[in-house]
């Protein structure tokens, strides 16, 4: 009995080493086939990505993109095509398309700033010597109190800025307003102040009644949708009421100031900004 197996151990090993050196052919034969798939694949998937991306179905919106300013796809094109189909004149259409929308962003960017810098400068500036305030207000539009307007001013001094509201009336008899409101397409804010400290009166054939307050930060959000509003009204209400609609005058003047505003605060977070690196460098 123990012959037999030292007879069997050697066969089985020739066995096995019959079987792994069949297993190897085999893996190396799929693995030469697995190459050869993989190497056509590549040679054909360029010509399929070409097809995939014909110019005729990349192009099929692209003015619709243009006139919605969606540069990002656009662009996104314009890759696909250099890619792939380099010489066709949609590549040259999508190209040119691309250079136009970013000259007229340009040609805007420099128009809005251009306006930015101007709407400082052509502010009427007035400087309280004894407060330490300079006054920034708009020059075509003059708010005296004894008229029937709304208009915004901004105040300034050496490290803050702020805006001011002042909206008044005039007419034969008292209104006794409580209450000031602003309105634009059904959308109204309630204008707080102190009927002691921040509303006054005068009469003399006629009467005036106004207010001039503070703007808090939510009515700055208020009035920068207000101006661009289709209806855009004042309410002053006590034991008489006064509605009317804004002037496009008294719009124009109110938007001038906010950009003015927008620009002179700006400039102020930007020079406190270079001051604290100037003193965390030790300059």
């Amino acid at each position: 009995m123990k012959v037999k197996h030292f007879i069997l151990i050697p066969c089985c090993g020739v066995l096995l080493s019959c079987n792994n050196g069949e297993l190897e052919k085999k893996i190396q034969s799929l693995t030469s086939e697995v190459t050869l798939l993989r190497d056509s694949l590549n040679s054909v998937m360029p010509e399929l990505e070409g097809y995939r991306n014909s110019p005729e179905k990349l192009c099929s919106n692209i003015d619709e993109l243009y006139k919605a300013g969606n540069i990002y796809e656009l662009k996104s094109i314009k890759g696909k095509l250099e890619k792939y189909h380099p010489e066709s004149k949609e590549y040259t259409k999508v190209k040119d398309l691309v250079s136009k929308y970013e000259s007229e962003q340009l040609k805007k960017a420099e128009e809005e700033k251009k306006a930015r810098l101007q709407a400082v400068s052509k502010l009427r500036k007035k400087y309280d010597d004894i407060n330490h305030i300079t006054w920034y207000e708009n020059p075509y539009f003059m708010h005296y109190t004894n008229t029937n307007y709304t208009s915004i001013y901004i105040g300034q001094n050496e490290g803050s800025i702020w805006l001011r509201l002042r909206m008044s009336y005039e007419g034969e008899d008292w209104i006794f307003f409580e209450y000031a409101y602003l309105s634009y397409d059904g959308n109204t804010f309630n204008i707080p102040f102190d009927k002691y400290r921040e509303k006054q009166t005068e009469n003399d054939t006629r009467v005036w009644e106004w207010i001039d307050v503070r703007v808090s930060d939510d009515l700055l959000a208020f009035l920068k949708k207000m101006v661009n509003g289709k209806s855009i009204k004042m309410r002053l209400s006590g034991k008489y009421t006064k509605t009317r609609n804004l002037t496009t005058t008294e719009i124009k003047a109110i938007k001038d100031v906010l950009l003015a505003y927008d620009v002179l605060e700006t400039e102020m977070r930007k020079e406190a900004k270079d001051e604290l690196v100037k003193s965390i460098k030790g300059e």
